[in-house]
């Protein structure tokens, strides 16, 4: 069992049963009530008869996850946060509308989001609606590893006795609220008029379960066929992430069923993927450049656009043409937030699938990017991949993959270690510049195709991305990236 609890792209996360355990969660839990007692004083809130700090805890489908989310919310209860718990497993963005809705200090989502299925997480949500900034986890963080090397005090949190001090501890239904605030912000009447093609809606085992399908049965009389849309805790051995053969139920279904789009969430819901009329994967960094593109040519917005480091050129290329501030980010959506309470962005993206517009809480959600990616079809009346194809003639073809390699983690410390003194030698002829080391190690070459090799920051995984015109370049890249991996 790792001693240290470390907070990595998007929150904690462990092998459930292993590292990810309820102690584990306990002591977190605690940190988080010294975090919020530090801030607001809770024992002189109480004596002016104040409402204590304000904590709302939902999670996914994942094995364990309710008795999880139920231990947190006993353990911040016990310290006097009132403590709302959702009665149902929920999405991610869910939990940040609530937190929204709600006023409160804090959100806790308990999910591993896209990981396998033996991983779980627990994410923090600032009070604005979206992941907690560098700054509160970094305050969070500290606390957590004082109390979790202190044996006193988890003894301590051990011993409660939960019957005695959950008085605030309350369920909620926070699916409404939530409904209601992303209908308000897509334009319904578009889609009212013109969804008159069948659906498919892959959930991939995971939260967003009957929701994104009742919506737009709501909208339609078209068909929407909801596939992998029951509880199952190892996601029928899936990882529940909307890319590559993870897909490839959908893409029967697509077939099958003769539809016009699928729409794939991840475990969570906060990602997107989809799949075209065809059969054919349309990625995030497709869906990225069909909705920035919708926003600034039909709806004649502007603003500043973000990415992430690991994201695809194309959106480059579309901020040159238009004028519009880029940005390039470390990958996690956290940071891509912290632009976003700044002002004055129009998009956020990242290459995993967590995509943001301007108008929207800090958060990603698949959910809303599957009804905006409706919206545009409907009033274009055009197929998704027709309108790739007006993308890719106007700003250029591309193509884009990403392979995962699992490695222990001392490996991935010394490939660091070997990529931080100098440039591989299979590209060092090849390449453009020095390599952006925002977040890993990427290499733009004279073609302008890229490489990227980047050590996860919560798997124990080495993540190889690369792009370029051709697929026979694309492969020739991912070799190389290998045969570096390989070396180590």
């Amino acid at each position: 069992m790792k001693n240290e609890i470390k907070f990595g792209t998007d929150g904690w996360r462990g092998i459930t049963g292993f590292d990810f355990v309820e102690d584990k969660i306990k002591i977190i839990s605690a940190g988080l009530f010294e975090y919020l007692d530090e801030k607001k004083n809770i024992a002189a809130a109480k004596k002016s008869a104040k409402n204590p700090p304000k904590v709302v805890v939902g999670y996914d489908t994942r094995f364990l996850s309710d008795r999880f989310a139920k231990t947190a919310a006993r353990v911040m209860s016990h310290f006097g946060l009132s403590v709302s718990l959702s009665d149902r497993f929920i999405t991610t963005p869910m939990l940040s509308c609530a937190v929204l809705a709600s006023k409160a200090d804090l959100g806790v989502m308990i999910t591993a989001s896209h990981n396998p299925y033996y991983y779980n997480g627990y994410k923090i949500k600032g009070p604005y609606g979206g992941s907690a900034t560098v700054d509160i986890i970094k305050v969070i963080e500290e606390k957590v590893n004082a109390l979790n090397n202190n044996r006193d005090a988890r003894t301590m949190l051990n011993n409660i006795k939960y019957n005695n001090g959950c008085n605030n501890f309350s369920n909620a239904d926070f699916s409404k609220t939530y409904r209601d605030y992303v209908m308000g912000l897509v334009d319904i009447e578009v889609i009212k008029q013109s969804l008159d093609f069948p659906v498919v809606v892959d959930p991939m085992y995971g939260a967003g379960q009957a929701t994104l399908k009742n919506i737009i049965e709501n909208l339609s009389s078209s068909k929407v066929h909801e596939i992998h849309s029951c509880l199952n805790t190892s996601f029928g051995g899936l990882n529940p992430e909307p890319i590559g053969d993870n897909l490839a139920d959908a893409v029967k279904a697509v077939k099958g069923k003769k539809c016009m789009l699928a729409l794939c969430l991840d475990g969570d819901g906060d990602r997107i993927g989809a799949i075209g009329e065809n059969g054919n994967f349309i990625s995030s960094h497709h869906i990225f450049a069909i909705l920035l593109n919708y926003l600034v040519k039909t709806k004649n917005l502007s603003g500043r656009v973000i990415k992430t480091v690991s994201t695809s050129s194309i959106i480059d290329r579309i901020c040159i043409k238009y004028g519009l501030e880029l940005l390039v980010k470390p990958v996690g959506f956290k940071y891509i937030g912290e632009e976003i309470l700044k002002g004055g962005v129009l998009m956020g993206g990242e290459e995993s699938g967590g995509l943001w517009i301007n108008g929207y809480m800090p958060e990603r959600d698949g959910m809303y990017m599957s009804l905006m990616l409706l919206e545009i079809l409907c009033r274009e009346k055009k197929s998704a991949n027709e309108i790739l194809k007006d993308i890719y003639n106007e700003f250029g073809y591309f193509i884009y993959k990403r392979a995962d390699y699992e490695v222990e983690n001392d490996r991935k410390d010394r490939l660091s270690a070997l990529l931080s003194k100098k440039i591989p030698d299979a590209l060092v002829n090849e390449v453009s510049a020095e390599p952006l080391l925002i977040d890993g190690y990427k290499y733009i070459l004279k073609d302008g195709s890229w490489i990227m090799i980047r050590p996860s920051g919560t798997e124990a995984v080495v993540r190889i991305y690369a792009e370029s015109n051709t697929s026979e370049k694309l492969e020739y890249l991912h070799c190389i990236g290998k045969k570096i991996l390989d070396n180590v």
